[in-house]
């Protein structure tokens, strides 16, 4: 499979751990009102190389267990409104996963041989893959509102690198305070929202 980073001889392999590390500590924090927002791009990295990509469930450490399922779903939709790649269907991409590996995808994502797996039996390049540590309604001063805090990661399937992570907490209620301008009021709404800024930020 044709490498999608740059030339062995140019390229620099961490190990996973290793690079979210240097994603913690080389983010550029985006803070708004409930809002924050932390991005890495490996730097050798050139995502115009990618074309067909897969989402995977993301892990749910939150109190809905099923929240890393919405999230995977509202992450697909998002992708595939901005055309940035070829994505595969979610629940099929999903199935076949399962069938090439032969058991679910293991919390800290998939393995270096079940990446290998993966790409030879959907033809992807990469996969989109995270954890949701937050998804509850939350009560404030001036209500409840949702909050969902999300950790997106676009995985090489070749070497296993992380290409691309966003690190994302948002809470609702309304933009503008006291007078309540474009409050969101559900976790469906937040989700989908996130989504859509969390892939913006891709470009």
């Amino acid at each position: 499979m044709r490498t999608r980073l740059l030339p062995p001889k140019h390229r620099i392999y961490r190990p996973i751990q290793m690079t979210l590390t240097i994603a913690v500590l080389c983010a550029a924090l985006t803070a708004g009102c409930g809002k924050s927002m932390r991005v890495y791009i490996h730097p050798e990295a050139d995502l115009a190389f990618y074309s067909k990509v897969g989402v995977l469930p993301f892990r749910s450490l939150a109190g809905d267990r099923f929240a890393g399922e919405k999230i995977g779903i509202e992450f697909t939709t998002a992708l595939l409104a901005e055309g940035l790649f070829e994505v595969y269907d979610y629940g099929v991409f999903v199935n076949e996963v399962l069938q090439a590996i032969g058991e679910r995808t293991p919390p800290d994502g998939p393995s270096q041989e079940q990446l290998k797996k993966i790409a030879e039996a959907t033809g992807v390049q990469g996969i989109f893959y995270g954890t949701v540590m937050q998804y509850d309604m939350v009560p404030t001063s001036s209500g409840t509102f949702p909050t969902i805090s999300v950790e997106a990661r676009f995985i090489d399937v070749e070497t296993g690198t992380v290409v691309w992570m966003v690190t994302m907490t948002e809470r609702g209620g309304p933009k503008t305070p006291i007078i309540g301008i474009g409050e969101t009021h559900t976790l469906g709404e937040l989700a989908q929202n996130m989504c859509k800024e969390i892939v913006n930020k891709i470009k």
